[in-house]
């Protein structure tokens, strides 16, 4: 008797569950024939309903051995108060709760409904009196012990002894297997472990990549304020081109758009890509009329420890450009002062000229 997977290959193949359709079929009756556009459309949705059954037994295999490596370990698995676990010291996801993470609310119901299946990783704290109060850091699993946190339950935990590089290795292989972390993650990441005092071989061991990778990675986190990437967050989408071309805008906004764009409600409601998107757009726009982009001077005037107003030279002209942060209707007295202003100045400059 076949298998099951037989059958069903048997059945997407377009044959027979016992074989037939495999040789000529003379001896056998024709199945009448379907319209083509049916034929088509006839299998998506039990292809699509399988695939994602398939991909949710995938992560339960997983998650399954590496409970039974766990325990074959013999490691013991503790239930441990949510709020006693700290985080690394070593950040590498820019995700807390589903501000940032739009898989998390699958994991809180998951673990509504079937419990914590996959314990985490914990080790005493390294502060000796933290350690003596009963609390401990993550080396993975955070995304589980938020999702605990926020269901008020304890979380199961394995214990070990781990030296700071012990713990980033783990915590690397961990973001490796289960969810992978995004251009910006990973490259904050890096530069945490550097900061950190690792060496760069561990900081990419821990990353999983070659030296050059590494390289690229570390010029991205110097060229982006980590103020900027919080507000923005993982932003999946987008890769490196994308965020050095960012901080290059970043680095000529004086006149501090990107702080008025990362104040607004709308990029706050945003989700972490359409951040991006909305912050980018806003400072290519600011920086085009200025002519930024090609490399022009500018010259932030502030007042009261605001920018007032954003001065560009290019050649012989300049421009004068009035942010929103000046206040509402400054521009506009501007304008009908610059008359009065362009006298006065004529005038000093006639008076400089008869001293002379």
């Amino acid at each position: 008797m076949n298998t099951r997977k037989d059958r069903l290959r048997s059945l997407f193949a377009g044959n027979t569950p016992d074989g037939a359709g495999e040789g000529t079929g003379a001896n056998l009756p024709s199945a009448p024939a379907l319209p083509e556009a049916s034929a088509r459309r006839s299998p998506s949705t039990a292809v699509k309903a399988m695939g994602l059954s398939l991909g949710n037994l995938s992560v339960e295999a997983q998650e399954a051995r590496r409970l039974r490596e766990m325990l074959a370990a013999g490691e013991t698995v503790v239930e441990l108060d949510a709020t006693k676990l700290e985080r690394s010291p070593y950040v590498d996801r820019l995700s807390e709760g589903a501000q940032n993470d739009e898989d998390f609310a699958t994991l809180l119901e998951s673990m509504r409904e079937h419990g914590q299946q996959v314990p985490v990783l914990v080790r005493p704290h390294p502060d000796a009196e933290k350690a003596a109060r009963g609390i401990y850091q993550i080396a993975y699993g955070h995304r589980r012990v938020q999702a605990a946190r926020e269901l008020g339950i304890p979380v199961k935990a394995v214990v070990r002894e781990l030296t700071d590089t012990d713990l980033v290795l783990a915590q690397g292989k961990e973001n490796a297997e289960r969810r992978s972390l995004s251009f910006i993650e990973r490259a904050f990441f890096a530069k945490s472990l550097i900061d950190h005092g690792f060496d760069r071989a561990t900081a990419q061991a821990a990353l999983a990549v070659h030296k050059s990778e590494m390289s690229r990675l570390l010029q991205v986190a110097e060229t982006v304020p980590l103020k900027v990437v919080r507000a923005i967050g993982p932003a999946p989408k987008a890769g490196r081109p994308r965020w050095l071309a960012l901080g290059a805008l970043l680095e000529n906004d004086v006149a501090g758009f990107a702080e008025m764009e990362m104040a607004s409600d709308a990029f706050r409601q945003a989700d972490s890509d359409a951040r991006f998107q909305r912050l980018f757009k806003r400072l290519e726009a600011s920086a085009k009329p200025r002519g930024i982009i090609k490399g022009k001077a500018a010259q932030s005037i502030k007042a009261n420890g605001k920018p007032i107003a954003e001065l560009t030279r290019a050649g012989n002209a300049a421009r004068l450009t009035i942010p929103d942060s000046a206040g509402s209707g400054f521009a506009d007295y501007l304008a009908s002062r610059l008359p009065e202003i362009y006298r006065d100045f004529e005038q000093q400059k006639g008076g400089e000229a008869g001293e002379a």
